[in-house]
């Protein structure tokens, strides 16, 4: 680790040494040289001031080694993954089963999210307040979660008091308390935060995005509602804990100051009498889907939430590298195109963004942003065309958009192991993905290698324009405006009369340049209210 810490800090020192040419138009242009206001030349031309009439290069990349990772198995059950940093007395954990939202029964969307979560609202010896108060004596967190198709408990501690904390772990793990009045509080809590979504446009499109994108019925696009939250029940839980809260196939992932003698013997006491593997549903394919149109009206809305979607490559295509460059270019930073087009060409937006999305077995392509009212059919219209641009090659990626971003990525690594929660973040994933353990060794290598054909060559392979997945989420009944000779002009129909966004999204859908399957009108939920094709 402290090879790990040495790299981290260099990397560092680069980044804040020589102006960089990949991050610099986020935080505004770099200042010229400073006008000579004292009529001599010599002082303009080498005076302290002069080193700014020239931007440096930037430097060369340090290599980027990570700290070796030990492996090994907790008895015959659960995978190991160790990296010893003794530098700071602090140790974090994360456990990893297979399960979270795919297994959730039709009816009671959201109960693995809801269950994951009770397990740190107390246990059969610590009612909530015990247990948090218990956590806050010796300066430690536990938590839970769940994902769509994974689910876990995290720690972190002191090293001094790591026994104790583990103590209060395994309690959560193996007895949680799944009381009914915080399980009545949290469902509570849970369906009042579902209510207030309903009028923000950004927050209904968080929930509908992936209903829309893999259908409501996969269990990607499943949501949760207040109805299915209000049928979960203790019963539900207590199930769910034993059915798949079993050690087989689950991942340990621990970094920090401890021993892998001292893991083996602390979390041996874990295994006591925990057997088993879960039974776990298949995740299934996606459906092949047409492009269509989904709009939720937000009667009032003053902004609109608009988003593009459709099927992506997988994450571990031979082609990773450069479809992220490529998405980098089209929607990944900030001086990106649909950013730059949005917010600081035409003002519609405080920020766009565009890129893949990957779980284990799928990618998916998105771009969008919270836009004005009245600019969201031109918003709308400004996406595709990006989109278009970049598929068509009418507007390829350039070498300076290349450069940036790469110099951005390459930059940005550092800080995903800043701290011990983020490195056990960046190794679970990769155990996630099935990638190697050693992937980030080469991950500056393989950036640097990707070349400008490739990364319009996968924008030909992988933006799919003619064919996605559009969720529109605003006042159906604000007028449009269109942009005309540089200007936002009103949209109006053949008399004159102001256009609204509802009816310009039917006339959008009649022309079926995104695709073929029309216009769907749902409620808040992902409910079908009309559909007018």
């Amino acid at each position: 680790m402290k090879k790990l810490l040495a790299t981290v800090l260099a990397a560092g020192l680069l980044a804040c040494g020589p102006a960089q040419t990949s991050n610099i138009t986020s935080g505004g242009e770099r200042g010229g040289a400073i006008a000579d206001k004292t009529g001599s030349s010599a002082t303009a031309a080498s005076g302290p001031s002069s080193f700014r009439a020239k931007q440096p290069a930037p430097g060369t990349p340090r290599p980027f080694q990570l700290p070796s990772v030990q492996t090994f198995k907790l008895g015959e059950a659960i995978d190991v993954y160790l990296v010893e940093d003794h530098s700071l007395p602090t140790v974090s954990v994360s456990l990893v089963f297979d399960g979270g939202a795919m297994t959730d029964p039709a009816g009671k969307e959201g109960l693995a999210s809801v269950c994951m979560d009770m397990l740190t609202e107390g246990t059969r010896r610590l009612d909530k307040l015990a247990f948090q108060r218990k956590l806050a004596d010796i300066g430690s967190d536990v938590w839970s979660w769940a994902s769509v198709d994974t689910q876990g408990l995290g720690m972190r501690t002191l090293s001094k008091n790591f026994e104790g904390t583990l103590k209060l772990f395994r309690q959560s793990l193996r007895a949680p308390g799944f009381r009914g009045a915080d399980l009545k509080r949290m469902v509570k809590r849970r369906i009042q935060s579902i209510k207030q979504a309903k009028g923000n446009p950004g927050s209904v499109a968080g929930r509908l995005l992936w209903s829309v994108t893999f259908g409501p019925k996969h269990p990607r696009g499943r949501i949760s509602t207040e109805n299915s939250l209000r049928k979960i029940r203790v019963a539900d839980c207590r199930r769910y804990q034993r059915a798949y809260l079993k050690p087989r196939g689950a991942r340990l992932f621990v970094v920090g100051d401890l021993t892998k003698e001292q893991v083996e013997t602390s979390f041996s006491k874990l295994l006591k009498g925990w057997k088993g593997k879960p039974k776990l549903p298949t995740m299934p394919a996606r459906a092949p889907r047409d492009g269509r149109i989904f709009f939720v009206n937000i009667p009032g809305a003053a902004q609109s939430s608009v988003y593009l979607t459709h099927s992506g490559p997988e994450r571990k295509d031979p082609q990773y590298f450069a479809n992220w460059m490529m998405a980098q270019v089209f929607g990944g930073s900030f001086s990106a195109r649909v950013n730059m087009n949005l917010r600081e060409d035409k003002g519609y937006s405080y920020g766009a963004r565009g890129g893949f999305s990957y779980n284990r077995m799928f990618g998916t392509f998105y771009a969008g942003a919270s836009v004005r009212s009245d600019s969201t059919i031109q918003s709308i219209r400004e996406l595709y065309k990006e989109m278009k641009d970049l598929r068509d090659w009418k507007r390829k990626a350039t070498t300076s958009e290349l450069t940036r971003e790469k110099n951005g990525a390459i930059l940005a690594l550092p800080a995903r192991f800043a701290t011990a929660k983020q490195a056990l973040s960046q190794y679970r994933n990769l155990v996630y993905f099935g990638l190697s353990l050693d992937y980030y060794n080469t991950f500056v290598s393989k950036v640097n290698k990707v070349g400008l054909d490739q990364v319009n060559m996968a924008a030909r392979a992988q933006l799919q324009p003619g064919n996605v997945q559009l969720l529109v989420v605003g006042d159906g009944k604000a007028a449009m405006k269109v942009r005309e000779n540089g200007k936002d002009v009103p949209m109006v129909d053949r008399d004159g009369k102001p256009i609204t966004l509802l009816v310009a999204l039917k006339m959008m859908a009649a022309e079926k340049e995104m695709g073929a399957g029309g216009l769907v009108i749902l409620d808040a939920d992902g409910k079908i209210e009309n559909n007018s094709k």
